[in-house]
């Protein structure tokens, strides 16, 4: 007999892997309230660890893949674990694009440039929507409520204060890829969560 484990670590690796993209975005809008460059930097710092996550997810899903290929008692759950097996693209796509994002708060940290609130107040909504998506992952359950929430988040950011200041507006690209990649783990295919986002305002 196959330890059930096997079967439950994919989605547990995945939801650990979403929550440590919750952190980093609640690190990300408190370096925009106070932009402390040590803690900019250590937040930095902690982004460029997460590659190993993406790596244990892949191992995990290829692991329970192979566990309901070879054991008939198993073949039930393959699809549970193709499932998330087919989150590791997009969930790649969405750490790198969180890196992308607490690097540009570091950045505008050290260089003492002003990034609107409005971007915090994204980032630590988007934070909070990760810890939904992880916590129904660890429990079994589809994330209801983080689709809704996500679109909400994407009309705000068409309506962001926009700045003549760089970090201000590569965040602002970054947050809205980013609600790209997070609505691509609760249902949307690509072109179809790309489509979601409004124009923005000039």
């Amino acid at each position: 007999m196959v330890p059930g484990a096997v079967l439950r670590r994919p989605r547990q690796q995945a939801a650990r892997c979403v929550r440590r993209l919750a952190e980093l975005l609640r690190g990300a809008a408190d370096g925009i309230r106070d932009p402390d460059v040590d803690r900019t930097l250590a937040l930095l710092q902690d982004a460029r660890a997460t590659d190993r996550l993406v790596r244990e997810l892949q191992l995990a899903a290829e692991e329970g893949l192979s566990v309901t290929a070879s054991s008939p008692f198993r073949r039930r759950h393959r699809s549970g674990v193709r499932q998330v097996a087919d989150l590791i693209e997009p969930l790649d796509r969405a750490i790198r694009t969180t890196r992308v994002l607490v690097r540009r708060v570091a950045v505008a940290a050290y260089q003492g440039e002003p990034v609107p609130t409005g971007h915090a107040e994204v980032c630590a909504e988007l934070a909070q929507v990760c810890e939904l998506i992880a916590e129904a992952w660890e429990t079994g359950r589809e994330p209801a409520g983080a689709r809704e929430r996500l679109l909400d988040v994407g009309e705000r950011t068409a309506h962001l204060e926009r700045t003549r200041a760089l970090s201000a507006e590569v965040l602002l690209g970054q947050e809205r890829s980013l609600v790209v990649d997070l609505l691509q783990l609760v249902g949307l295919g690509r072109l179809e969560a790309t489509d979601t986002l409004p124009p923005m305002d000039p």
